[in-house]
């Protein structure tokens, strides 16, 4: 019944497409390999225990599971940051200087039928490990801006967050846990009607509550957007947050790449386990998210002490699928003959190939002499 159909959110790649992803690829880590970066590769299985970490923030609905022959339970990597921290925590554990690693891996999660999402894709990505915090936060930005710009395109804007912003702003609220999630959850969609319903329902100052429904409107490029949020503060830990970003977006706008970036405060992670910036890309036209990353310290805290993490991934696969990635054509021979005149073709094939070209061999009883032809394709 399923012999020759493939499973929703699965594709097949062809020619043409595998060499558009292969050009994003061998864009992005010919930053990430100039910036100091080494390649680092984990297996695609991994004990499903892995990513039930308290503060994942992965839905476990949305991992691919399965059993081993010893009835463990075994997942399909739905994310690439644990499995590098738990590399860290065993092939760097006695590394006391910064670690710098790259990636390029199939990642695996269950989305909903008709969502328009693929259940399997390739990240390529970064993280960087530490003891410093502020210079590697700035690197990271622009490696991510660096990364974008290799594979041709400048119509891209890199939104920032600080998540301990509106953290702060919420977790002395007099409300359970379960509504904080709420209130976060709906100040990110900006869902106005809909969050100033909710605030209606929950004990807090006027002046909080307009803080809150100002929140979801408050967002956008230049430093100005960052002194409206520094206005917006009303305790310290919001009004460090804000400078923060102010001081990386000033070393930002004077290396020129300023122009890249915007800002959102209101921004809640997918993964619950950042602890500082976060920030996400988007190009023009496309509504889906190409880039995403953040800083998440308490994680590789608890394989390496005193050391802090930031890290981010792209998604080749959609970048692939709405860039206008033109092919450069190649010029191909094809040799034609027949059995009496084999040999005679496959040495002209060598020498041919020895000079650089493609060369394909075509036997044929109605071809008396060998016959070459010329041919433009698509190749590496």
């Amino acid at each position: 019944m399923y012999k020759n159909i493939i499973p929703d959110g699965t594709r097949d790649l062809t020619n043409e497409e595998c060499m558009r992803k292969s050009k994003v690829i061998n864009s992005i880590n010919k930053v990430f390999d100039l910036w100091g970066y080494k390649e680092v590769m984990t297996p695609s299985i991994e004990f499903y225990e892995s990513f039930r970490y308290e503060h994942s923030g992965i839905k476990e609905e949305n991992v691919y599971k399965f059993f081993d022959s010893k009835g463990r339970i075994l997942a399909l990597r739905p994310d690439m940051t644990i499995p590098i921290v738990r590399l860290v925590s065993t092939r760097f554990k006695n590394m006391s200087s910064a670690i710098k690693l790259r990636y390029c891996a199939n990642i695996y999660k269950v989305f909903e039928e008709f969502s328009g999402k693929i259940n399997e894709y390739t990240d390529c990505g970064i993280e960087f490990i530490s003891k410093e915090k502020e210079f590697s936060d700035l690197e990271a930005l622009i490696i991510a801006i660096d990364s974008l710009k290799s594979i041709g395109i400048s119509n891209f804007k890199i939104e920032i967050g600080e998540i301990n912003f509106l953290k702060s702003a919420i977790e002395d609220l007099c409300i359970s846990e379960e509504e904080k999630t709420t209130l976060a959850r709906l100040i990110e969609k900006k869902e106005i009607e809909s969050l100033n319903k909710f605030l209606n329902t929950i004990n807090i100052d006027e002046s909080i509550k307009k803080f809150f429904l100002n929140l979801p409107l408050t967002f956008g490029s230049g430093l100005g957007v960052l002194s409206k949020y520094k206005e917006m503060s009303f305790n310290c830990k919001m009004l460090n947050s804000v400078r923060y970003l102010e001081k990386l977006a000033e070393d930002l706008r004077v290396i020129g790449y300023d122009k890249y970036l915007s800002f959102d405060l209101g921004l809640t992670p997918r993964l619950s386990f950042y602890t500082g910036i976060i920030f996400r890309g988007f190009i023009e036209g496309s509504g889906n998210i190409v880039l995403s990353g953040g800083r998440y310290d308490n994680l590789i805290g608890n394989v390496k002490k005193d050391f802090g993490a930031i890290g981010f991934s792209i998604n080749v696969d959609e970048l692939e699928s709405i860039l206008d990635n033109n092919l450069e054509k190649k010029l191909k021979y094809n040799i034609i003959f027949n059995e009496s005149n084999k040999i005679e073709a496959i040495k002209k094939g060598f020498e041919l190939r020895e000079k650089g070209f493609v060369v394909e061999l075509i036997p044929s009883k109605d071809e008396e002499n060998i016959n070459i032809i010329e041919e433009e394709y698509y190749g590496y």
